[in-house]
């Protein structure tokens, strides 16, 4: 592994982990990506720091500890992870004693399906994947090469998952969407059909208790090389795009469209058939109820263009000062006659 970095100190220190710049001792290297980050260094006690090109660090002592420059600390900070993670669990190819397994399944070369795993008919499990333990798949299910499905997975029919995803925990693929008309009573509702079914890419990414909803004509489709955090409910028909970032808690209704590249900061709610554009970003807690243009930065509830919602931010902020102000008029209006008090009281 080469980080192609500049060195500023000694050549020789030991570094036996990483870790954040505050809690980091002797021996550590952490990380330096901003000027924040950089006013810590004098304090810390991390023997050595990647750190972004461009970026001053102050309280260096060369003689002592050292620096890395680089141009992008981020992406070493992955490649240092790499060298320094704990191996992973290797898990060996074949079919565990305990699970069921149809007889029209297709296990693929290298695979291996774990304790209490259920595969159903005609379901095609690829190349070297990994079902670990307790993970449902469903009949005419496919899962391409080299992914990995974590305990409790449930991918339902028809369902087909790519190549080299990563399934946490507990996500669930497949169910329902959540679809209901009022009887002609008015008395009680009818649950919609959902016969549709969910295609997610290769490379994709899903976080634990995470639910992506069945089409309810047609699939839900996820994007490759998306990734998707923990507790994210995605509806019926969505369509995310591809390298995506959907981060915890979001809520997706259905058939919104989400474009290529586009990030959603937690906790968002995004209505129903609602289109965001290619490379467009929505801030944390934001309520989406219209279309974003491609490129736009949207936050607040309901969500709305960057510039235009600092200014109705800051408006707001004075709102209390301005009324104090009108009191203070209303009051001189009253004492000198100009102004009625039936007139305030209409």
């Amino acid at each position: 592994m080469s980080l192609q970095a500049e060195l500023i100190g000694p050549s020789n220190l030991s570094i036996t982990g990483v870790d954040s710049i505050d809690a980091a001792g002797p021996g550590a290297i952490t990380f330096i990506r901003s000027g924040r980050f950089a006013a810590r260094w004098a304090d810390s006690h991390a023997s050595a720091a990647v750190v972004t090109r461009g970026i001053s660090v102050g309280g260096h002592d060369p003689t002592k500890r050292a620096l890395l420059i680089v141009d992008n600390a981020d992406l070493a900070m992955v490649s240092l992870l790499k060298l320094f993670s704990p191996p992973r669990t290797r898990y060996a190819p074949g079919v565990h004693p305990t699970a069921i397994v149809d007889r029209s399944a297709t296990i693929g070369q290298g695979a291996h399906v774990g304790p209490h795993c259920v595969v159903g008919a005609d379901a095609v499990i690829g190349d070297g994947t990994v079902l670990v333990s307790n993970v449902h798949v469903g009949a005419e299910v496919s899962v391409g090469a080299i992914s990995t499905l974590h305990p409790g997975v449930v991918i339902l029919e028809r369902c087909s998952i790519g190549s080299a995803c990563i399934l946490w925990p507990n996500v669930v693929i497949g169910a329902d969407g959540f679809g209901y008309v009022p009887a002609a009573d008015r008395r009680g509702l009818i649950k919609v059909p959902h016969i549709g079914h969910v295609v997610v890419g290769d490379g994709v990414e899903i976080g634990a208790n995470s639910c992506i909803d069945r089409g309810k004509f047609g699939p839900t489709t996820i994007g490759a090389g998306t990734k998707i955090d923990n507790h994210v409910q995605i509806g019926h028909n969505v369509q995310v795009g591809r390298s995506c970032i959907i981060c915890g808690v979001v809520g997706i209704g259905g058939s919104a469209i989400i474009g290529d590249g586009v990030t959603v900061a937690g906790h968002v709610g995004i209505s129903d058939g609602i289109t965001v554009g290619a490379g467009a970003t929505i801030a944390a807690k934001a309520g989406v109820i219209s279309d974003v243009p491609p490129g736009e930065t949207w936050f607040g509830t309901p969500a709305g263009p960057h510039k235009e919602q600092m200014r109705n931010f800051a408006a707001l902020r004075k709102l209390s000062d301005h009324m104090r102000k009108l009191k203070k008029l209303e009051k001189a209006a009253l004492q000198s006659g100009l102004l009625a008090k039936e007139d305030l009281d209409d």
